[in-house]
């Protein structure tokens, strides 16, 4: 009974939509010649938006997950705004360290917060969507090294492992993991993208795919190409029966 008193309750709520706004720049590269930039928050929308903002640093763990801690390092204005239909918000951001050896890594997270709609003034119950966005802000390293590396490959009951790792001193942006398999008279039967995002400098990250039982008996060399906007790393293995059965 309970249960069927929340979802009644549920349904009887309006669903309000998050606030439309637009960030531009959506990320800031700061550093020894670059020491501040600016993000412009646009409120597309009909109504006035409030938001609060949070800077984080960011780092990936051992698997490649992002991290997210509380962090002081950086300098930015307003905390709190808040923008009128058709208007635009400006938020400072600056660097108390613009000198580093290796990049340091940040998110400002611009985060909507509950607001008076239509529906709230005309007294009716409400679920509410908000948007929180993270803008990455990089502080580039002194002098920029880049290093990509394949760490892993392997193929064991049709599930494809592979592990890449940034050598360098700065973030690399991940345009395309691309999967090619050929049979024994080299024509291709089997292709996969895998997406990612970000690889910070010094993170390793690890993808598996799994590969139909069919397809794979079929593949004698897989070939895995690692893109990202800075280099290219490229890895082949023979593919061996064994390796698809999946028992």
């Amino acid at each position: 009974m309970k249960a069927c008193l929340a979802l009644a309750a549920l349904l009887a709520c309006t669903l309000a939509a998050a606030g439309e706004f637009s960030v531009n720049p959506v990320r800031l590269e700061l550093g020894a010649a670059v020491r501040s930039g600016a993000i412009t928050v646009r409120n597309e929308g009909k109504q006035p938006l409030s938001f609060q903002l949070q800077a984080m640093e960011w780092t990936q763990d051992a698997a490649g997950k992002d991290q997210y801690q509380a962090s002081g390092d950086l300098i930015f204005f307003p905390k709190i705004m808040t923008i009128a239909p058709g208007e635009e918000g400006v938020v400072r951001v600056g660097t108390r360290t613009p000198v580093v050896a290796a990049e340091k890594t940040y998110r400002l997270f611009i985060e909507e917060l509950p607001g008076n709609t239509q529906a709230a003034a005309e007294g009716d119950p409400q679920i509410t969507f908000l948007i929180k966005f993270g803008a990455p802000i990089f502080i580039t390293p002194l002098k920029p090294d880049d290093g990509l590396d394949m760490t892993e490959l392997s193929l064991a009951k049709g599930e494809l492992t592979l592990a890449a790792k940034n050598n360098g001193n700065r973030h690399q942006v991940v345009q395309g993991i691309v999967l090619t398999g050929v049979d024994a008279s080299g024509q291709p039967v089997y292709s996969m993208t895998l997406a990612d995002r970000y690889l910070l400098a010094g993170a390793a990250r690890s993808y598996t795919s799994t590969i139909a039982a069919e397809q794979c008996a079929r593949i004698a060399s897989l070939e895995v190409e690692y893109k990202t906007d800075k280099l290219v790393t490229k890895r082949r293995m023979a593919v061996t029966r064994a390796m698809c059965r999946t028992q």
